[in-house]
């Protein structure tokens, strides 16, 4: 069904038997990506009389709007309003909304995806909890950011501050129908970006109760490939304070002074407010830098306070006060002086780091408007080892914003269970300077002997006088840095694994277990390197070998014996060889230490041949990477085998 509208209509009266839910989505040039959305609503778990699809075409030029009309004349329940372009996604949306029959509508992008039955689920979920609200886990397409906090559980009765719910202000969420009639809610069309914000508050401040489903996603927001989104459109400081002019008399006029008021408003000072005084304000006619901080001072000062100015970082917190007070000139030379100073613009003086402001511009700001900076380090690990109970490892530490490197750097190991601390102050190697910050390359040595059974989470410390920065670490590592698991053994010849040095699942963190508490002793743990086939056809086999005893090769009980002959190499390295005449019967090793074994297979395993042509490009390439990684090595294995041979008897395995 194709209709033509120009201006918001009125709420569409129900129907006798008005659907459960309408899908709206509002259409300007999308044809790329229209089909995918469109195709989403058939699988959606409901009937053509439950779901009903609402699409608005805002005036396109690319064939979306015969597109919209190929599928209403396919599928009943797809209706199409026709209107001219409006230039921007509010009135679309308004359209969409108040056009909508169903008992819930839903908001779409027109290049976004819903997962099957979606719609099904979430209204069910509305049906039995009594929602007037229902949030959907988002995914993405092409990388596109979602909300985070807001999802990280399911909470059918959410609070809008304590669960994050008012985080997140997209249209992209199931709403009960019955809310437009009591708010009479619209997208505000003065704003080309961020319309669905005071729209989406207003609905939020009226529900009675609001539903978040984290156990899957529900839709999935893509980001264009042509860059076309409309979110990804750059705004200006004068668009973020058109936009919070809107949004927080919404949330004034909705809620009363006081607690919940307060946590509300951090959404809009930590994203639009602290946008409206960013770097680029620089940039605009001193008539239009005037105008927005007279309509920041008019929308911000009767809100804030201790409570509401704490939400804003240290920076943007004292650009806001000096836009408060009227210091327009102070505020350009902030923002003159942070342009200049890149990111390391951080010194730590009396307990805290601050702003490291010229002495004449710090005197102008004023203490009171210099505001403690909470700093971060980052930190990558370069290298790590383990020799029997001794760790050691370099590193590279930066405090991020910082001028200076932290006087001492610490390697702190945290028990995870009781709450035990270990440190030892890292050697620094050199004095590091970069575009984020300043450090140092540290190395750190520790003994691991004295640790009790459990988990120990491994911080690097960065410490100027009593101030620390604590970084968790070991996720961030140097190129080529293989992040394996490295055990600890007891020393002598009965040497015993006692715990082991790994990665966190996820967050890829360096800890180490004690006891083998949330770890398994796999040991002996057994990697092909490589194989060497040789001239006269036997083959080489490269093995690392981490085992608590020395280990002993052998090939699989169901398989004839096979020649071996075995050397020991630097490290966990070793090399056997299947003679000649049996070297295509080698399916298998068995690797003994002890009473375990590791059965490891040969075949598929890195080859580095003599060189033969290679037609295919891929095969030449892949040839040549093995080639170069052991081709010195192979030659060093190649020595040592002839030594080693010279001493065992074909046949032997030692």
């Amino acid at each position: 069904m194709s209709e033509s509208r120009t201006e918001v209509p009125t709420m569409t009266p129900p129907a006798d038997a008005p659907p459960l839910v309408s899908v709206v989505i509002p259409v300007f040039n999308s044809v790329s990506y229209l089909a995918e959305t469109l195709d989403s609503m058939l699988k959606q778990g409901l009937s053509q009389d439950e779901l009903e699809v609402v699409t608005v075409d805002d005036g396109s030029d690319d064939g979306s709007g015969k597109m919209l009309d190929d599928y209403a004349l396919r599928y009943p329940n797809f209706r199409v309003i026709h209107q001219e372009p409006s230039g921007g996604p509010a009135s679309p949306c308004n359209v969409g909304v108040y056009a909508a029959r169903g008992r819930y509508f839903f908001v779409l992008g027109s290049d976004d995806v819903l997962t099957p039955n979606a719609m099904r689920d979430l209204a069910g979920i509305a049906e039995r909890e009594g929602s007037d609200i229902v949030l959907g886990k988002l995914g993405s397409i092409g990388g596109r950011r979602t909300p985070g906090a807001v999802f990280a559980k399911t909470v059918y009765d959410a609070d809008l501050v304590e669960d994050h719910a008012f985080n997140t202000l997209s249209a992209v969420k199931l709403f009960r129908t019955e809310l437009l009639r009591r708010t009479g809610a619209l997208h505000p069309t003065s704003l080309r970006i961020g319309s669905d914000q005071p729209f989406v508050a207003a609905l939020y401040l009226a529900a009675k109760k609001v539903s978040i489903c984290a156990d899957r996603n529900y839709v999935l927001i893509r980001t264009r490939e042509d860059g076309t989104n409309v979110t990804s459109t750059r705004r200006t400081p004068r668009d973020y304070m058109d936009l919070l002019t809107l949004l927080v008399p919404v949330i004034v006029d909705g809620t009363e002074p006081g607690a919940f008021r307060d946590g509300l408003l951090r959404r809009p000072f930590r994203n639009t407010l602290t946008k409206s005084v960013k770097l680029s304000f620089l940039a605009l006619e001193e008539d239009t830098q005037r105008g927005v901080l007279e309509e920041l001072r008019e929308t911000i000062a009767p809100i804030y306070n201790e409570a509401t100015a704490a939400h804003l970082d240290a920076v943007p917190r004292t650009k806001v006060e000096l836009a408060l007070d009227d210091d327009v000139e102070t505020l350009r030379d902030v923002m003159a002086w942070e342009t200049k100073a890149g990111q390391r613009r951080l010194i730590h003086e009396g307990g805290s780091f601050v702003l490291d402001l010229p002495a004449g511009l710090r005197k102008r700001v004023g203490e009171p408007r210099m505001h403690t900076v909470e700093v971060k380090g980052a930190v990558t690990l370069t290298r790590l080892s383990v020799n029997d109970t001794v760790l050691t490892l370099e590193a590279r530490t930066i405090v991020l914003g910082s001028t200076e490197p932290a006087a001492i750097v610490l390697l702190r190991l945290v028990n995870r269970w009781s709450g035990e601390t270990i440190e030892v102050e890292a050697d620094a190697a050199r004095r590091v300077d970069t575009a984020a910050g300043s450090g140092r390359e540290v190395n750190a040595t520790m003994e691991l002997a004295m640790l009790a059974h459990g988990v120990w989470d491994a911080y690097i410390i960065q410490r100027f006088g009593v101030t620390e920065i604590v970084t968790r670490f070991g996720a961030k590592r140097r190129q080529g840095f293989r992040a394996e698991s490295l055990y600890l053994f007891t020393d002598g010849e009965g040497r015993e694994a006692l715990g082991k040095v790994y990665f966190t699942r996820g967050p890829g963190n360096l800890s180490i277990d004690i006891g083998f508490t949330q770890t398994s002793n796999d040991l002996p743990e057994v990697e092909v390197r490589g194989r060497l086939e040789q001239a006269d056809g036997s083959v080489q086999i490269l093995l690392s070998v981490v085992s608590e005893r020395r280990p002993t090769f052998s090939t699989v009980d169901a398989f004839p014996a096979l020649e071996l002959s075995h050397a020991e190499l630097s490290g966990a390295l070793h090399m056997v060889e299947v003679h000649a005449s049996q070297s295509h019967e080698a399916p298998a090793l068995v690797v003994r230490a002890g009473d375990r074994e590791r059965t490891v297979l040969l075949s598929g395993t890195p080859q580095v041949s003599h060189p033969v042509p290679v037609e295919n490009s891929d095969d030449r390439n892949t040839e040549q990477i093995l080639r170069d990684s052991l081709r010195g090595f192979g030659t060093v294995c190649r020595r040592a085998m002839r030594r080693a041979l010279g001493k065992i008897r074909p046949g032997k395995v030692s």
